[in-house]
């Protein structure tokens, strides 16, 4: 939808591919540089691109390439707009590149609610951090200054409730014509009218986040949750590092490393499942650590700051 939502300079596309990276440059508008299939895909450059059918496995694949095939360049944060669900885009994303943070959307109908909050059980289990919730199209006001709620009665209690979030966490966008014209206009809201309601939700809300993905690297900083554990069945236990020297890196324990670090029975046998569960821990020594549940029983602590050699030496 990014084509339509947001208008390019002239001469934005077809795309340029760097001939030695063979990396595409992403387009960019008002300072933001942007990337979908819809600048990419066939007739891209005349703005028909056909719509895009593909089966979930072929859908994360395509995004996978959108991310690693394109030169962002250096960033302040790289934000990506998934689809509801909890589908193989999710999946390929949080396992293989890894999320720092994610930031929930609803509306008032209970049916919206139903399937974020499987989305925040999905992200519960793969270990990423949801840091705020947008309550959208949640009432809009007439001219006299009466509010409705067209879709009924807000949900966005209960959803804060279960995915553990702060009421300060949450944020509630209103219908407003502004915000239809900045899209068919397509400019930023912020641009186009920057005192309506929407708008000054909107910079709440992205205040709230530059605040609270802060938080969580300053935390690294003074030896807190800087780094993001998942175990991924395939490549193995992957740390991605939030903040310091290593920031933006991934070191992965493969299976060749798991197997060595367990040792003992069942060491040998690559087909054996291996951990059950990996938690963030401390060591004896007071130094971030991780926690490996082993199946079958068992536990070893690793130090975060091992990762790197025994990636490499497991490589």
């Amino acid at each position: 939808s990014l084509p339509s939502l947001v208008r390019l300079p002239p001469g934005s596309l077809p795309l340029r591919q760097d001939a030695q990276t063979r990396l595409l440059a992403p387009a960019e508008a008002d300072g933001v540089r942007l990337m979908s299939y819809g600048f990419v895909g066939k007739g891209a450059s005349s703005g028909a691109v056909p719509a895009a059918v593909m089966r979930g496995p072929m859908v994360g694949k395509t995004v996978g390439q959108m991310l690693s095939g394109t030169d962002w360049g250096e960033l302040d944060y790289l934000l990506v707009d998934l689809p509801p669900g909890t589908g193989d885009v999710h999946l390929t994303l949080s396992q293989t590149y890894g999320l720092s943070a994610a930031v929930l959307v609803t509306t008032p109908q209970r049916l919206s609610t139903v399937d974020v909050l499987k989305g925040v059980d999905m992200l519960r289990e793969l270990g990423v951090p949801m840091i705020s919730l947008v309550e959208n199209m949640a009432h809009f006001t007439d001219d006299t200054g009466r509010t409705h709620l067209p879709f009924g009665g807000s949900q966005l209690e209960a959803v804060r409730r279960h995915a553990g979030l702060r009421e300060s966490d949450t944020f509630r966008l209103p219908i407003e014509p502004q915000v239809g014209e900045a899209v068919d206009a397509g400019s930023p809201l912020q641009l186009l009218t920057s005192q309506s309601e929407s708008a000054h939700a909107l910079r709440a809300a992205a205040r709230h986040l530059v605040v609270a993905i802060g938080e969580r690297q300053h935390g690294a900083a003074a030896g807190g949750s800087g780094s993001h554990l998942r175990y991924d069945p395939k490549r193995g236990l992957v740390l991605r590092v939030l903040s310091g020297d290593h920031e933006g890196r991934e070191f992965v324990l493969s299976k060749a490393a798991l197997h060595a670090l367990r040792g003992g029975a069942g060491a040998g046998d690559a087909s054996a499942p291996l951990l059950d569960t990996v938690e963030p821990c401390e060591t004896e020594a007071g130094q971030p650590g991780a926690k490996l549940y082993w199946c079958g029983g068992g536990a070893t602590v690793v130090p975060l700051g091992d990762f790197p050699h025994l990636a490499a030496a497991h490589g």
